[in-house]
């Protein structure tokens, strides 16, 4: 339901009567256009009372908020359908929303059953240009593939050369402790402990122990045609879910001074890459 809707009747009631009758298995009414305590919340337990009083199933039914405190508008309503005999009511908000409105509403405990978000999504407000550089790995002669590199004055644009392999490392209670870069055709044991490089601080010694891994990169398209199964919005849904709940780290994933997510190196890669910048250098 838009605002228009509500505005072409001039009536919110009638508005809301003619929304249900043609939406009645998904009837979520906008009570902001008016007034929401005053207006929009009464005449909605208005519609919901009739729908009853007329035996139509109160399926999917609630409110949409589009404005003002969300926080408190939704405590209010809430308590506002509840009395009314509608504690399975839906409140859904909507308002330029983004993971810290979000988190800010929760904060303050909002009686919110889903969020609507919009134009923060689709507009990537706060990262609205995508800082990398997309360039040539490496070049194919004679059936061999030979590395390239491409440096800079920025350290975050000097690319990662040649053909590789992607790695994900594990700790022993399965959370992702870093991805690793290594050649596209190293083996990585995990028998044993193994050393390897973290480009920030090359200088120091370290080392995965008790460890597994797990290849990143899965073919799509191959001669053309598409090898990897079409999943579903839903299970790409619930695997990122289970990637936050089992894998990442909560000290990665909170909104204020995140810890960062290693991507170190083998030995036998970064010594590819630092052969490369030495051998440009020299020219």
């Amino acid at each position: 339901m838009a605002h228009s809707y509500v505005m072409y009747y001039q009536d919110e009631l009638t508005a809301f009567r003619k929304y249900a009758a043609i939406y009645p298995d998904n009837c979520i009414l906008l009570v902001d256009t008016i007034d929401v305590l005053k207006s929009g919340v009464p005449h909605a337990i208005e519609i919901f009372r009739e729908m009853q009083a007329a035996g139509i199933p109160l399926t999917v039914y609630g409110i949409r908020l589009d404005s003002g405190d969300l926080a408190y508008l939704s405590k209010k309503a809430r308590k506002m359908l509840d009395e009314a005999g509608f504690p399975d009511a839906r409140i859904v908000v909507s308002n330029s929303l983004d993971e810290y409105t979000i988190t800010s509403i929760l904060d303050q405990g909002g009686c919110i059953n889903s969020f609507g978000v919009g134009e923060r999504l689709i507009t990537a407000k706060s990262d609205p240009v995508f800082g990398a550089v997309y360039k040539i790995a490496a070049v194919n002669r004679d059936g061999k593939f030979e590395p390239r590199i491409k440096i800079s004055e920025s350290v975050e644009k000097i690319t990662n050369p040649g053909l590789k392999e992607v790695y994900r490392v594990y700790d022993e209670e399965g959370h992702a402790v870093a991805d690793l870069l290594a050649n596209y055709d190293e083996k990585i044991s995990t028998d044993r402990p193994f050393r390897y490089v973290d480009p920030e601080q090359p200088w120091k010694n370290r080392s995965f122990e008790n460890f597994t891994v797990k290849k990143l990169k899965q073919p799509v398209i191959k001669a053309g045609k598409r090898v990897m199964p079409t999943v579903s919005l839903t299970e790409v849904r619930d695997y990122v879910k289970r990637q936050l709940a089992t894998e990442i780290w909560q000290e990665e994933q909170r909104f204020e001074n995140p810890h960062r997510h290693y991507l170190d190196m083998t030995p036998d890669y970064y010594e590819l890459k630092m052969s490369l910048l030495h051998n440009l250098k020299e020219i």
